[in-house]
């Protein structure tokens, strides 16, 4: 990986950390329910995506394809895995926790191709593996639920990541097409998540979003914020992240994101400064971890830079 292609992966990883800063103060702030507020950024960007690549062949149909739906239904269940995760962990803990999707990549990776990870990768995931269970032991109280729920969000985004590496239409060197491609998923993805909020609804396992006339949806804070996050974040992150993924494989994708939390740190304490927000609020044991874990990342990321590697997953 070169230094251009890992700066395109930091730039993504700070466009992620400034989306959970937003979502943050605004979801928070503003009281907006979330499950809406996801769904109108999916159905955002995804419109958006599909009128940029409007020109590209194809049709509707392919919003019903078997994997487009499948893709789509992941995601809803990385999202409300992720969402019962950061019900016992903080902001801040869960993306430095998420980081063990490196390690998840890694031993998936093996699996898939039957090669273990590159010499030169073993003390930095050693490393990574030795912050992770530290900033895992100084977790406090039913913090280990939130941990649970994290690793299985992370191992199934994991997943994601490799379907979508190995997906002819995401290997598209036209612009056009690949947003359209991209546009698709987010489209499904948001009617993914209606649907299964709404069953979810019916069962009495949350409210519905059609309860009170479709409360969950009035407010027009949140359709000026959702598509405001879905327009600037998560539609450039999804197609920055999908065509990172082709340029320089599953593992290097996952090692470049290793930095959204220290971006998010960052960006939470200047906001603080601020008044916007409180501040991280972390034990010295997981200042610690997170000390052990920066170094890791950026361990893996200088081995990759020395070590240029073909393009795929």
């Amino acid at each position: 990986m070169g230094a251009p292609l890992l700066a395109l992966g930091l730039g993504n990883s700070l466009l992620w950390a400034l989306y959970l800063l937003l979502t943050r103060h605004v979801v928070s702030g503003a009281r907006l329910d979330a499950w809406a507020y996801t769904l109108v950024q999916l159905l955002a960007a995804g419109l958006v995506l599909l009128w940029l690549g409007r020109r590209a062949a194809g049709s509707w149909a392919e919003l019903l394809a078997p994997w487009t739906v499948g893709y789509a239904f992941l995601r809803v269940a990385i999202n409300g895995a992720t969402a019962a995760a950061v019900l016992w962990l903080a902001v801040t803990q869960s993306t430095l926790l998420a980081t063990i999707s490196v390690l998840i990549g890694a031993g998936s990776g093996w699996l898939l191709t039957r090669q273990a990870p590159p010499r030169r990768d073993w003390a930095g995931l050693a490393l990574l593996a030795a912050g992770i269970a530290g900033f895992a032991m100084a977790l406090t109280g039913e913090a280990w639920r939130g941990l649970v729920w994290l690793v299985l969000s992370e191992t199934m985004a994991v997943a994601g990541s490799w379907l979508i590496a190995y997906h002819p239409r995401n290997r598209s060197t036209d612009l056009g097409a690949r947003s359209r491609f991209t546009g698709e998923i987010l489209v499904a993805a948001s009617l993914a998540l209606i649907l299964v909020w709404s069953m979810l609804g019916l069962a009495g396992v949350m409210a519905s979003p059609w309860a009170g006339g479709g409360d969950a949806f009035g407010r027009i804070e949140l359709w000026l914020w959702g598509a405001l996050a879905g327009v600037l974040f998560r539609a450039p992150g999804t197609w920055l992240g999908f065509w990172t993924i082709n340029h320089t494989g599953v593992q290097t994708y996952l090692i470049a994101l290793t930095a959204m939390p220290f971006f998010a740190i960052a960006l939470e304490a200047i906001a603080a400064h601020l008044g916007w927000l409180a501040p991280p609020r972390l034990s010295a044991g997981e200042w610690a971890a997170a000390a052990v874990i920066l170094a890791a990342s950026v361990r893996l990321m200088v081995v990759r830079i020395r070590t240029p590697q073909a393009s795929g997953p």
